[in-house]
């Protein structure tokens, strides 16, 4: 009787330890269950307010790129020179204001006087190139086809999904305020805000961190020195070859080439757009001229001036850079189109050194 209640109760002991063992399993599973749903209803919760404010956050990033652009200029004077960094940061910004306005100055009014003349003659170039298109079996379906995307820019609900940032209360010139003086403040004192930036890291991941923000800075500088270079180059060259063929607006053209190439695959095409409406004016001749113009001049520029640049930069798939324009063009507007090329090689280099490199540990190359 004795040796049965004895195993009676060892029986109930065991089955008690067990079910206080799948209590705490079970409790261990909750808890955990109730951590990875916290922390992924924060995660999203993050990445909603990062959307939120991505256009905010794009204006910061277009400021930083522009206090990197002084700070190289102040850089570069400063260690020719006798003159300190700050001092040399002066003198540019006010170098570049002073050269902004004589430019505007003198040739101010010729540059909208020309910009307003070239948009008056665009419809009757239009209707040229309809004639001319008219005269095949697939022209009239393709211009067909132009009409309607015309007409969908000239949408002023589609025109304020392109404008982005700049159709915000803030307006164009409220954001390029807040850049300029951003841009200031980054560039006088950029250690104060890197080193604040590194201290939000553990203590064993800020060696790291400080790492990846000198190869940033490496890579987006001459990110900058390369479209500068592109821009200028395309610029005289399409200038000077609309003038030596007798093209109306050389000047005017070749500046819109200009500024349309700091886009990457985008804004090429867009630039060529008007310089071949206006060389329908001068015959069909004139117009495949200027078409050859601009593919010269842009393969000059793909496998002379690009690939010397992309030596000190990382390397970036092509495919990867035009869907990055897509998207931020499509999600944010011109600003995004315009910033997706240095955001592209920004998350490039930080795949590169935080994930592939440290966490995977492969051998990557770093420019």
């Amino acid at each position: 009787m004795n040796s049965w209640r004895r195993d009676g109760a060892s029986e109930a002991k065991t089955t008690d330890e067990q079910a206080a063992a799948t209590g705490n399993a079970n409790m261990l599973l909750t808890k955990r269950t109730l951590i990875v749903a916290v922390v992924g209803v924060a995660v999203i919760a993050l990445v909603l307010m990062v959307w939120q404010a991505a256009q905010i956050l794009l204006l910061v990033f277009a400021s930083l790129l522009l206090a990197l652009f002084l700070r190289t200029l102040a850089n570069f004077i400063s260690s020719r020179t006798s003159l300190s960094v700050a001092w040399c940061l002066t003198f540019v910004v006010v170098l570049l204001l002073g050269a902004l306005v004589l430019i505007l100055v003198l040739y101010g009014p010729d540059i909208a006087d020309g910009f307003y003349k070239l948009f008056r003659q665009l419809p009757s170039a239009q209707g040229r190139l309809r004639s001319q298109l008219e005269q095949y079996d697939w022209g009239p379906t393709a211009m067909d086809a132009l009409s309607r995307a015309g007409r969908g820019l000239a949408n002023p609900q589609q025109l304020g999904n392109i404008a982005g940032i700049f159709s915000t209360a803030f307006g164009a010139l409220g954001s390029l305020v807040i850049v300029i003086v951003l841009s200031l403040y980054f560039a006088a004192d950029p250690k104060t805000y890197v080193r604040g930036t590194i201290h939000l890291f553990p203590q064993q991941r800020r060696e790291c961190v400080g790492e990846a923000f000198d190869r940033l800075e490496h890579v987006l500088r001459w990110w900058l020195i390369g479209r500068i270079a592109a821009m200028l180059v395309v610029g005289i060259l399409i200038g000077t070859g609309l003038a030596l063929l007798g093209v109306p607006f050389a000047f005017i053209l070749g500046l819109i080439a200009a500024m349309l190439d700091f886009v990457p695959n985008i804004g090429p095409l867009i630039a060529a757009v008007p310089a071949v409406m206006v060389g329908l004016s001068q015959g069909g001749t004139t117009a495949m001229s200027i078409i050859a113009l601009y593919f010269v001049v842009q393969s000059l520029e793909g496998y002379v001036i690009s690939p010397y640049i992309q030596e000190r930069i990382i390397s970036m798939p092509p495919a990867l850079l035009l869907i990055a324009q897509l998207v931020l063009g499509a999600g944010f507007g011109i600003l995004g189109l315009l910033l997706a090329p240095p955001l592209a090689a920004v998350i490039m280099v930080l795949v590169q050194m935080l994930y592939m490199r440290d966490i995977l540990e492969e051998q990557v190359d770093l420019p």
